[in-house]
């Protein structure tokens, strides 16, 4: 089957705006019926998770959503040029240098130590705040300040050209292991406790993806769903998801090749019988990861699919496919995945890894 899109473009991620919408919307049902007024933080740190920051945030405010989560100041300063409207949490390092330009732009900046807070509100002159989220760690060890640490964290609120907002935490195995889950949120809500108690009632958001699914008590004033906006759950959960991007490649050459022939790099791959070996213009330097070989691409016609494997190492620029049990033709589209579960259970790996590696060089088409 041909598709007019890849006239213009060499491979390409074609991104379902409404799946995302749709996903969206069931999670903030599912938050509001344990807080009717929990506001969803909608995660789209790294270029949308690979979806385009832009496209999906414009998406989203269009059913609602109004408070973004980001990575990088980079991230929320682009997201800040183009909205000027919106919430917008950094969750990761800024160096402090960059304080001023958050303020400027009305972002916030999570907070995990008090050697940090300082450091930020050090670079902030006297006619600018910069508002903050006290990070506290859920059992990670990556960075968040201790939850019995109340001198240090009251010490980070008390920052002069801070002004503190939020309190948040992230949990490392919401997943697979409520009891633990459980525990650390007991730790996190003591700790909110104890800082109410000091004169600090805080806006606190706790449940990620994975926590919204497993642990309804984690849903506190916000969540922010990440993966789960993007239609892949990271829990087994009967919730109606909607995959929103799948990656696609027109099929470039087809090569009539005998039995004993080798393909790729190599040349681990040998042919056992004579086959059809069509090469697509996409590689690992697409995000198409090089240990990819055997995996099952599909032919999608009118009547029917096919699968075709991947033959060889996958190349930085192409790959290669077994065509011989199909009708391929070149120029056919090739769909190298509809969900991101699947090459990730391929590779061992998670769909996150999946779909944040995909490249610049592979364009977005939106739907």
């Amino acid at each position: 089957m041909k598709y007019d899109f890849f006239s213009d473009h060499r491979a390409i991620a074609r991104v379902d705006l409404a799946a995302i919408c749709r996903n969206f919307c069931l999670a903030r049902q599912l938050a509001q019926r344990q807080n009717p007024k929990a506001r969803m933080i909608a995660v789209v740190k790294c270029n949308g998770y690979g979806h385009g920051l832009l496209r999906v945030a414009d998406a989203l405010l269009g059913v609602g959503c109004d408070f973004f989560a980001v990575a990088t100041p980079n991230e929320a300063l682009s997201l800040r040029a183009a909205y000027p409207q919106p919430d917008i949490l950094v969750l990761g390092y800024t160096p402090p240098a960059l304080a001023p330009s958050l303020a400027k732009e009305r972002v916030s900046q999570s907070v995990f130590s008090a050697p940090y807070a300082a450091a930020l509100a050090a670079t902030l002159p006297n006619n600018l705040q910069l508002t903050v989220h006290i990070k506290i760690d859920g059992g990670l060890c990556r960075e968040g300040f201790d939850a019995t640490d109340t001198d240090g964290i009251l010490f980070a609120l008390r920052q002069k050209n801070l002004t503190p907002t939020g309190l948040f935490t992230h949990f490392p195995n919401a997943d697979t292991d409520p009891a633990a889950t459980k525990a650390a949120l007991g730790k996190f809500l003591a700790c909110r406790q104890r800082l109410q108690e000091a004169g600090f009632p805080l806006f606190a958001h706790a449940a990620a993806s994975a926590a919204l699914l497993t642990l309804p008590e984690s849903v506190l004033d916000g969540v922010r769903p990440g993966l789960l906006l993007y239609g892949i759950s990271p829990v087994k959960a009967a919730f109606p998801l909607s995959p929103a991007l799948s990656l696609w490649a027109p099929i470039q050459q087809i090569r009539s090749v005998k039995a004993g022939t080798p393909i790729g790099y190599g040349g681990d791959f040998i042919t056992r019988r004579e086959s059809r070996i069509g090469t697509i213009p996409l590689g690992y330097g697409d995000g198409f990861c090089r240990r990819m070989s055997g995996f099952y691409a599909t032919l999608m016609t009118k009547k029917r699919r096919f699968s075709l494997p991947v033959c060889g190492r996958v190349s930085m620029d192409m790959t290669t496919l077994d065509l011989t049990d199909s009708p391929a033709r070149v120029g056919d589209a090739v769909c190298l995945f509809e969900s991101a579960s699947a090459p990730a259970a391929h590779l061992g790996t998670i769909p996150y890894e999946i779909l944040t590696a995909l490249s610049p060089r592979i364009e977005r088409v939106y739907l």
